[in-house]
């Protein structure tokens, strides 16, 4: 302690102590028993490579961003291939035979019906002979078995070139679904200057079948035209048949393109009114027409009717019930 009234002496300047490492004791084991024995040292095995670092994984492709150029190309390669080999393109054969898409029609209007009792189209047909006819060449001979004898010769009007009538009427007559099938009549032609010695009678035979030009059928001392479609006729006052040219060579609508059986029906019906009868209309709808029913201009009764109208008394030999037939040019109608 300082004595009064002296000054203090300053307090020495202390250094500060270094710092030292802090160390820490461990104490020795204590071991209990024997000292274990010494284990010798193996030596380290070599250390192995580091394995390589696994491959980074792809990266996922887009799966848009490919198919817009596949497409592309594959367009181009299809067009390429059409190109440079057509036959890719054709349709696929089969046995020899090209398999093509079924036609499809094309949208057509309708051809209306033609009119019953009209002309058929067809070949040329002179329009007008000489209005006068000479006797084809006959054979004499007798057709069928019946009492009853009817002679006729076979003519062609003057301007006309058609050897071939006469035997076409030969074989519709000796046809015996005709009228010789009956068993009434029996039929013989004859020739230009034979003469009827069997019976003593001139040479003027019971019926003239004469192939005629439409223009002279329609004359009114023949067939007229009153009924405005050509036709064939059987005249009374001298045993002539007049069998239209027109018809002879295009037939009629009702046998539908059939000129064999037109014909056929031609000569039977008009014989039919050199045998004394008359017109007859359809017995029952579907029914085989009757050879003596008009059917040059139709099958239908209504239809005939109608037609005959301008006819005085034909009007009601045909009633007009509506019945159709089929056409049918024999006395023998077919079941």
């Amino acid at each position: 302690m300082p004595e009064p009234g002296s000054t203090p002496e300053p307090a020495p300047k202390t250094e500060p102590e270094a710092r030292r490492p802090r160390t820490i004791s461990v104490a020795p084991a204590i071991s209990v028993g024997p000292p274990a024995p010494r284990v010798p040292r193996q030596p380290a095995a070599p250390a192995e490579p580091p394995a390589p670092p696994p491959p980074a994984p792809a990266p996922e492709a887009d799966p848009v961003a490919w198919w817009p150029p596949a497409v592309l190309v594959f367009a181009v390669a299809l067009a390429l291939a059409l190109l440079l080999t057509p036959e890719a393109a054709q349709p696929r054969r089969i046995s020899g035979v090209a398999a093509a898409l079924p036609a499809v029609p094309a949208a057509t209007t309708p051809k209306p019906a033609p009119e019953p009792a009209a002309l058929p189209e067809g070949m040329a047909v002179t329009e007008a002979g000489g209005g006068t006819w000479h006797v084809l060449p006959g054979t004499g001979q007798k057709f069928g078995t019946g009492e009853k004898l009817l002679t006729y010769t076979v003519e062609i009007e003057d301007g006309v070139d058609l050897p071939s009538f006469g035997h076409d009427v030969d074989a519709i007559l000796a046809d015996p679904r005709g009228w010789i099938g009956l068993g009434a009549v029996t039929f013989r032609r004859l020739g230009e200057t034979e003469t009827e010695t069997e019976t003593e009678t001139d040479t003027e035979p019971a019926v003239r079948i004469s192939l005629t030009t439409p223009g002279t059928a329609r004359r009114p001392d023949l067939c007229g035209f009153s009924i405005p479609f050509d036709s064939s006729c059987r005249l009374s006052r001298d045993h002539r048949i007049v069998i239209n040219l027109a018809r002879w060579l295009r037939g009629a609508h009702s046998y539908d393109g059939d000129l064999a059986g037109y014909r056929s029906y031609a000569i039977n019906h008009e014989m039919g009114h050199a045998l004394g009868l008359g017109h007859v209309g359809c017995p029952a709808p579907g029914a085989p027409a009757p050879v003596m029913m008009q059917q040059t201009f139709g099958l239908s009764n209504t239809y005939l009717a109608n037609l005959n109208r301008g006819e005085p008394g034909a009007a009601t030999k045909v009633r007009p019930d509506g019945a159709v037939c089929r056409p049918n040019p024999w006395v023998a109608a077919p079941h």
